[in-house]
C-alpha cells in the first residue's frame, strides 16, 4: 500500500489551515433602543412632614428594564428611559425574531414587543406609545439602520414618527416628510445649517415646530425625531427632539 509523500501531506495540511484562517469572521452586531414620549406629571405625598415621590401610574412610562430574546437564545437585559438611547447589545447574525419582555416577568410570559431584526448591520429601535391616550403596554416601533457605514460621522437623520406629514427646511432644501418616513443628509464638521420643521394645523395654518441650526463637531452625527405629543393637554400635538452623539469610527483598511 502506497502512502503520499510527507511533503504533500504537510502542504495539504498547511493549505487547509490557511484557508480556515482566511475565512473572515462576521463582525459583531448591536441593537440600541430609544423610547420617545413625555413623562407623566410629578406626584408626591407628604408623611410626617417628609415629601415622598410617588411611582408613575402603571403604563405611563415604558418598562424600566427589558430582556431581549432571539428565539431559543438567551440574551441580555437593558433599561429603557424616555429620551435616552440605551447602550448597545449584541444580536445574532442574519434576520430573525427579536422579542422584548419585561425583566420582572417570567420567561414564558407574553412578550411586551416583537419585531424582526434586519438581515445585517447595527440598528436602532425607536419606540413610542401606540395611542396618545393609551399606555405603554402597547407600543409601536421603527427600525433604523445604525452602523458606521449607514449612519457615519457627519450624517443627519430625520425620522417622522408622527401620524402627519411635516415640512422640512434643511439648509437650501425644502421637502415634505410623510408619516413613518425618514431621510438622511451629510454635512461638513463645524458647519452650521439652518434647520426648521413645520406642520399645517387643522385650520390650515403652517406652524413652526422647531427652528434653529444644525451644528456637528468632527466625528459626530445627529438624529432628529418628530413624534406625537402624548402628554396631558399638550400645547402642540407634535414635538421634535434632536440627539447628537459621537459616531463610530470606521476601521482603517491597510493594503
Amino acid at each position: 500500500m502506497k502512502f503520499p509523500p510527507l511533503v504533500s501531506l504537510l502542504a495539504a495540511s498547511s493549505t487547509a489551515l490557511l484557508s480556515a484562517a482566511e475565512i473572515p469572521k462576521a463582525p459583531e452586531r448591536h441593537v440600541r433602543f430609544l423610547a420617545v414620549g413625555e413623562m407623566p406629571p410629578f406626584r408626591q405625598e407628604i408623611h410626617d412632614g417628609v415629601r415622598y415621590e410617588l411611582e408613575p401610574p402603571e403604563g405611563s412610562i415604558p418598562p424600566r428594564e427589558v430582556m431581549l430574546g432571539f428565539g431559543e437564545e438567551k440574551a441580555e437585559t437593558t433599561t429603557l428611559r424616555l429620551g435616552q438611547i440605551s447602550g448597545p447589545l449584541k444580536v445574532p447574525e442574519g434576520a430573525g425574531p427579536l422579542t422584548l419582555r419585561r425583566a420582572i416577568d417570567q420567561k414564558d410570559s407574553a412578550p411586551w414587543l416583537q419585531l424582526t431584526r434586519p438581515e445585517d448591520d447595527d440598528f436602532l429601535v425607536l419606540l413610542w406609545r401606540a395611542s396618545a391616550k393609551g399606555t405603554w403596554n402597547e407600543a409601536k416601533f421603527f427600525v433604523l439602520p445604525d452602523g458606521p457605514i449607514t449612519a457615519p460621522a457627519g450624517s443627519v437623520r430625520v425620522v417622522n414618527l408622527a401620524p402627519v406629514e411635516v415640512k422640512i427646511v434643511f439648509g437650501n432644501e425644502n421637502l415634505i416628510l410623510g408619516a413613518g418616513k425618514s431621510f438622511q443628509r451629510l454635512m461638513h464638521a463645524n458647519a452650521e445649517l439652518p434647520f426648521q420643521i413645520l406642520m399645517t394645523d387643522v385650520s390650515g395654518t403652517l406652524r413652526t415646530l422647531h427652528s434653529g441650526d444644525i451644528l456637528q463637531n468632527q466625528g459626530e452625527r445627529s438624529l432628529v425625531l418628530v413624534y406625537r405629543a402624548d402628554g396631558e393637554s399638550p400645547r402642540r400635538p407634535v414635538k421634535v427632539t434632536v440627539q447628537r452623539e459621537p459616531a463610530a469610527v470606521l476601521p482603517v483598511v491597510r493594503k
